[in-house]
């Protein structure tokens, strides 16, 4: 692959864009995953404590905001990752 301009060579370039595709996918993937260990130990360890009627429960609806967190930096990771690939798709 050639630019259309100058005749330069694009493949170091496109496998570059590509290497930041798979980067920003794998750190979405470790979001969502904690995102979702995070929502679950909230939900179930804060109902367990506050059932047990422990200020302690409250603790849980920490962990849902951090995984809800978590979920918007997945976003963001996932949101970066197709601007890349509609980069690459134009260069293409």
């Amino acid at each position: 692959m050639s630019c259309p301009r100058c005749g330069e060579s694009l493949v170091r370039e496109v496998f570059q864009i590509q290497e930041k595709i798979e980067e920003a996918r794998d750190r979405a993937n470790v979001y969502i995953i904690l995102a979702t260990v995070l929502v679950t130990v909230g939900i179930i360890g804060g109902g367990l404590l506050f059932a047990s009627s422990s200020p302690l429960g409250l603790f849980g609806m920490a962990f849902v905001c951090l995984g809800i967190g978590c979920t918007a930096s997945a976003g963001r990771h996932e949101r970066e990752a197709q601007d890349l690939k509609e980069q690459l798709a134009r260069r293409r």
